[in-house]
C-alpha cells in the first residue's frame, strides 16, 4: 500500500456543508499517515467533512479491475526508529500486511462508495497492531432541489492521529472511533441554498485509564447559508451548536459557533474558501469561554493526476488527553492552530510521488474550576507543537501491482518541565520510519 498521506481539520463536523478540504490517498485509515500503512488513523468527527479530494491511488487502480469490487492486498517492510513513542527511543523492525475494498456505484438518482478494510502491523517482539476502518458515504437526489447525504466511519486503530483531536500525540493503546453524519440540502432558488446536517461522532478506548479521561460522544448541529453572489463567487453562513457528553471525566461542554465567510473558484483548477467567526463554550465545573474561530482551504489541481491541497484552521478543541489536572474537578480548556499540505504528483503514467505535511499547535490553556465555596487550583498552562512529514514514491509495475517506498517523520514537543502526560507517555519524542512494499489490486 502507498504512503497515506491525509489532512483533516477538526471543527464541528457539518455534513453536506463542506467547510474543509479532505484530501488522502489510498488507505489512509488503516495508514495513520503512517509509512507502508503501519498504524491506523481517521480524523474524526467534530471536523468539517471534506469537500475537495484528490484523486486516490484506489480510484487510479479501479480502472484496471474487472470485478464490481476492487479487492487491494498490500505487503510492507520497514524500519521504526521510536516504535513506542517514548523519550528515549527504541526502534524495531516491522511487516504490514493489509486487505482493502473499494465499492462505487451510481445508479440514477443514487451514488453510493463504500471503502473498506482491516490489517496487521507485526514488530519483533512488540505487540501486534490490529486496524479496521469502514467509509461509507451514500448521496440521494430526492428531487431537482433536494438532496440527501449519509456517512457512516468507524474505525479501529492504534496509531496516534496528529490531524484530530482524538487521542493523545503519542501511542495510547487501540481505540475505536465512530464518526456519523446526516445532512440534507435544499436548492430554494437560483442563487439560494441551505444545508442542515447532524452528525455523531463517538471515542472509546480500551485502557481503563485513558478511558476515564478521554471517552466521549460529540453531537453536533448544524445550518448552513449559502447565497451565489457571482458565477464563481458565494458568500456562506454557518451555525453550528456542538454537545460533548463525557462518559466518567467532568468536562461535559456546550458550544455554539458563528461563522461567515466566502467560497471562490478563481478558475476551474483552483478554488479557495474562508470562514470567520467566534465560538461561546460553556464547561462543566469551569468558566464561560470565548475564543476566534478561523478556517480555510485552497485547492488546485496542476494535471489529470497531479494535485495541490492547503487546510487551515483556529479553533476550540477537547482538552489534550493526559495533559488534565490529577486533581478532581480540574479542567483545561484548548486553542488549536492546524495546517495541512499535501502536493500529489505525476512524473509518467506509472511514476507518482507525495509529500504531505500535518502541523498543529496546542495552548492548553489553565481555566478556574468553578465547585461551589471550594478553591482548586488551576493546571499550569501548557502548549504543545506536532508535525508529522510523509513523503512516498510510487511505481506501477503492471496493471495489478505496484510498488511503493515510504518515509515518515513526526516530532512533538510540550512546554514545561513536565516529561510525561497523566498516562506515563513522553511529552517530546521524535519517530522516524521508513517501508517498502508491495500493492496486488483485482
Amino acid at each position: 500500500m502507498t504512503l497515506a498521506c491525509f489532512m483533516w481539520l477538526n471543527a464541528p463536523r457539518v455534513w453536506g456543508a463542506e467547510p474543509v478540504v479532505e484530501v488522502f490517498t489510498q488507505n489512509e485509515r488503516l495508514s495513520s499517515g503512517g509509512v507502508g500503512g503501519e498504524g491506523g488513523s481517521s480524523s474524526g468527527g467534530g471536523a468539517g467533512s471534506g469537500g475537495i479530494s484528490a484523486t486516490t491511488d484506489s480510484e487510479k487502480t479501479k480502472r484496471h479491475s474487472s470485478l464490481p469490487v476492487l479487492i487491494t492486498f498490500g505487503v510492507h517492510a520497514g524500519y521504526d526508529s521510536n516504535s513506542r513513542t517514548t523519550a528515549n527511543s527504541s526502534g524495531s523492525l516491522f511487516t504490514d500486511e493489509q486487505l482493502t475494498l473499494a465499492y462505487d456505484r451510481t445508479r440514477g438518482p443514487m451514488d453510493l462508495h463504500i471503502l473498506s478494510g482491516a490489517g496487521l502491523v507485526e514488530r519483533f517482539g512488540l505487540k501486534t497492531d490490529i486496524n479496521a476502518f469502514l467509509d461509507l458515504s451514500l448521496t440521494y437526489l430526492a428531487s431537482r432541489r433536494l438532496t440527501l447525504k449519509l456517512n457512516i466511519d468507524p474505525a479501529y486503530r492504534a496509531e496516534p492521529d496528529f490531524a484530530s483531536d482524538v487521542g493523545t500525540t503519542g501511542r495510547a493503546g487501540n481505540y475505536f472511533t465512530m464518526n456519523d453524519g446526516v445532512s440534507a440540502a435544499y436548492q430554494w432558488s437560483r442563487r439560494f441554498s441551505t444545508v442542515n446536517s447532524y452528525s455523531l461522532r463517538i471515542i472509546r478506548f480500551e485502557d481503563s485509564f485513558i478511558a476515564a479521561l478521554t471517552d466521549r460522544e460529540e453531537h453536533t448541529f448544524a445550518e448552513e447559508f449559502r447565497f451565489d453572489l457571482f458565477r464563481r463567487t458565494a458568500l456562506v453562513g454557518d451555525y453550528r451548536f456542538l454537545v460533548v457528553n463525557y462518559d466518567s471525566f467532568p468536562r461535559d461542554s456546550i458550544t455554539h459557533f458563528a461563522l461567515a465567510g466566502a467560497e471562490q473558484s478563481f478558475s476551474s483548477r483552483l478554488k479557495a474558501q474562508l470562514r470567520a467567526g467566534a465560538s461561546f463554550r460553556s464547561i462543566e465545573q469551569a468558566e464561560y469561554q470565548v475564543n476566534p474561530d478561523f478556517e480555510g482551504s485552497l485547492d488546485y489541481a496542476l494535471g489529470r493526476d497531479s494535485s495541490l491541497s492547503l487546510t487551515t484552521r483556529y479553533s476550540v478543541e477537547e482538552a489534550a488527553a493526559g495533559l488534565q489536572s490529577s486533581v478532581s474537578g480540574s479542567t483545561l480548556g484548548r486553542t488549536t492552530f492546524r495546517t495541512g499540505l499535501l502536493f500529489h504528483y505525476s512524473f509518467t503514467s506509472k511514476i507518482s510521488s507525495s509529500i504531505g505535511l500535518n502541523y498543529h499547535h496546542d495552548d492548553n490553556q489553565s481555566v478556574t474550576p468553578v465547585t461551589g465555596d471550594t478553591v482548586i487550583p488551576p493546571t499550569p498552562a501548557l502548549s504543545t507543537d506536532a508535525y508529522e512529514f510523509l513523503l512516498s514514491l510510487r511505481y506501477q509495475i503492471s496493471r495489478h501491482i505496484d510498488f511503493d517506498i515510504g518515509f515518515q517523520h513526526t516530532e512533538v514537543n510540550t512546554s514545561g518541565q513536565a516529561q510525561q502526560n497523566l498516562f506515563g507517555q513522553a511529552l517530546q519524542y521524535s519517530r522516524n520510519r521508513y517501508s517498502l512494499g508491495l500493492n496486488f489490486s483485482f
